[in-house]
């Protein structure tokens, strides 16, 4: 029994310690975001602020600066790439895994490989020739451009995970559903969509994360200022030695915030995917 105590004080200890490493930048990053410039740069941190303000937030949303686009402006281009980018990934990826799992055609492993291959391929490697193509079809600088880019890892990634759920899904139940007349469409969106409804919210929530948080291909492919995302706004802010961190520490806190939405929103609907595919 006494051994039974010190295990469970041990575990307990240890997830204690995880905890603490996973919570506290986010803590930190709060705590920063709500002091002023001159408390950030103190020679002795503080664990709280002394005087809470909202210094940082007013100055990021200040939209009078005339050398950056307003903050908001950027999070709402983030919000069209990563919202577009995962839309067209998974709608993609959909076919394209029901394709990998259901369909028999010569070079089908090959294909699955060559698709894992796009995915832990190093994006960095394609900004030349990405760049060169979109160059000469007028797709620099716009949103559409952008979400094309992202599917460089957004279809390779959807792909490839849904194909996981698909597998698990009886070909009986595709068989049963065309036997009483639907056709193969019919049975990916009637059948297979809303048993897979937990990999493709899982997919989705992964994408859109992936998108949301990419900066490099926004930073070469978007040159306009008003044009620019969340990411590279962030980045922009870093002028010189002298870092305004508590506006970088609220820009962190508001570009975080669509994320924690997602997650929390995506919890209740892949459960209720697991719902709707055992009683179906």
């Amino acid at each position: 029994m006494r051994a039974s105590r010190l295990s469970i004080t041990g575990k307990f200890a240890f997830l204690t310690v995880i905890m603490v490493i996973v919570v506290f930048p986010i803590y930190w990053m709060l705590n920063t975001s709500f002091k002023t410039q001159a408390e950030v740069l103190r020679r002795n941190p503080t664990f709280f602020p002394l005087h809470p303000s909202v210094e940082g937030y007013a100055n990021l949303l200040d939209t009078s600066q005339g050398t950056r686009a307003p903050f908001l402006q950027s999070m709402g281009n983030s919000l069209i790439a990563a919202g577009g980018a995962t839309v067209l990934s998974v709608l993609i990826g959909i076919f394209a895994a029901y394709a990998l799992c259901r369909l028999r055609f010569t070079g089908r492993d090959t294909f699955s490989g060559l698709i894992f291959g796009c995915y832990v391929f190093p994006g960095i490697l394609m900004f030349i020739p990405i760049y060169l193509q979109f160059e000469s079809l007028h797709l620099l600088d716009t949103f559409v451009g952008l979400i094309l880019a992202y599917q460089l890892f957004g279809v390779p990634f959807a792909t490839w995970m849904l194909r996981s759920y698909f597998i698990t899904i009886p070909p009986s139940l595709e068989e049963a559903a065309r036997i009483d007349g639907c056709t193969r469409l019919q049975s990916i969106f009637y059948i297979v969509v809303p048993l897979a409804a937990p990999g493709i919210a899982a997919s989705t929530i992964f994408t859109f994360t992936t998108s949301w948080n990419e900066f490099l291909f926004a930073q070469v492919l978007m040159q306009r200022p008003d044009h620019q995302t969340a990411q590279v706004a962030i980045y922009n802010l870093m002028n010189g030695d002298s870092l305004p961190w508590n506006q970088l520490m609220a820009a962190s806190v508001l570009v975080g915030l669509p994320v924690v939405v997602l997650y929390f929103a995506a919890q209740k609907f892949v459960g209720g995917g697991l719902t709707a595919g055992a009683v179906k």
